[in-house]
């Protein structure tokens, strides 16, 4: 469900005059990623004392926790006890946080020096940004883009910015986007308090377009930021178009615009995924004896049916509830909307191995 940040923060004292930050990292079996990312966040040229890592484990069984009590003790580590996902995972992280800035980060990234002190000079730069975000590319190919902000697709989908291209620079230019990856991305408190914090029932993705969404229909604005960047191995803890990351990503693209979207959009987006999960069962039932995979992924759209079904009354509700307190209009929202893009990124064979699980 989604959640309120207390509005009666305890009062910490802010050296140099800088907001203190708090760095957020979910992690999930992810120890083979931790050293890296953490060396990195360490780096950073924000004074140390105006910004605290917090780790949330979510019972990891890859010695994750031991690893991070015997050699990284001044983090702050937090264990879930269960899976949390992505989004209940970070909302715990936001209980225990101190800062009135939120960093969330990815386990298996890498981040510059410079990249707390950048996004918080852009957040500060207005009292309506409630997000930022900046350009994010592969790890393995570093100027093979990610994501430098997500569109939202006509269809409801979010879309990251320049994924896959040679960064040329085509996105050097800061800028308003419509959401930020989870990957990296800059929240304000403030902002959190207005609108709820994520939505648990999502478990992970969509999670940040969800967000996102919220915060624009409230009119707080999420900015791109090219002065810093971060470099993401992406899919590093999850299984691009597994069956758990295909239940997820259509189920909760669908949920997402019920909730959000204004009516046609949202009625267009459901039935799309409808009419998706009824093919792939139907064309499972007779192409089974040929294709025995075909019968798992009917298995998959069969759940996604469920789910979505089942959970369409609640998420009806909160619709409600949102759409009665929005401050930006229809028109607003639909001028944001982007045509559902032709594919022009080429596969790197440097990224092949990174991405052979994700393609």
């Amino acid at each position: 469900m989604i959640d309120k940040i207390n509005k009666t923060p305890e009062v910490f004292t802010i050296k140099e005059d800088r907001p203190f930050v708090s760095v957020i990292i979910v992690n999930f079996n992810g120890l083979k990623f931790l050293e890296n990312c953490f060396n990195s966040v360490k780096k950073q040229d924000y004074s140390s004392n105006n910004f605290e890592i917090i780790l949330i484990d979510n019972a990891s069984s890859d010695g994750s926790v031991e690893y991070i009590k015997k050699n990284h003790p001044e983090i702050l580590l937090i264990e879930a006890g269960k899976n949390l996902g992505f989004a209940a995972g970070n909302n715990l992280g936001f209980k225990h946080a101190k800062g009135t800035l939120f960093a969330l980060l990815n386990n298996d990234t890498e981040v510059p020096t410079n990249w707390i002190s950048t996004l918080v000079q852009t957040m500060l730069e207005s009292n309506k940004i409630g997000l930022v975000t900046c350009k994010i590319l592969f790890y393995a190919e570093r100027q093979t883009l990610n994501s430098a902000g997500l569109q939202l697709l006509e269809d409801g989908r979010g879309y990251d910015r320049g994924f896959l291209e040679k960064d040329v620079g085509q996105f050097n230019r800061k800028e308003d986007v419509f959401a930020a990856c989870g990957a990296s991305v800059l929240l304000r408190k403030e902002m959190l308090q207005e609108i709820g914090t994520f939505d648990d029932r999502l478990f992970m993705y969509y999670e940040d377009l969800d967000l996102a969404w919220r915060a624009r229909l409230k009119n707080w604005q999420c900015i791109y930021t090219p002065s810093t960047e971060i470099y993401h191995i992406h899919c590093g803890s999850s299984i691009a178009w597994s069956d758990f990351f295909t239940f997820h990503v259509e189920r909760n693209r669908a949920l997402v615009c019920i909730k959000n979207a204004h009516l046609s959009m949202a009625m267009r987006c459901f039935a799309i995924i409808i009419v998706k999960s009824l093919m792939k069962i139907l064309s499972a039932l007779f192409q089974s004896i040929f294709y025995k995979e075909k019968i798992k992924v009917a298995a998959t759209y069969s759940r996604v049916l469920v789910s979505l079904l089942v959970n369409l009354p609640a998420f009806w509700i909160s619709r409600i509830t949102i759409q009665n307190q929005r401050e930006c209009t229809t028109k607003n929202i639909k001028e944001l909307l982007t045509p559902v893009p032709q594919f022009k990124g080429k596969l790197d064979k440097k990224l092949a191995p990174e991405l052979k699980r994700c393609a």
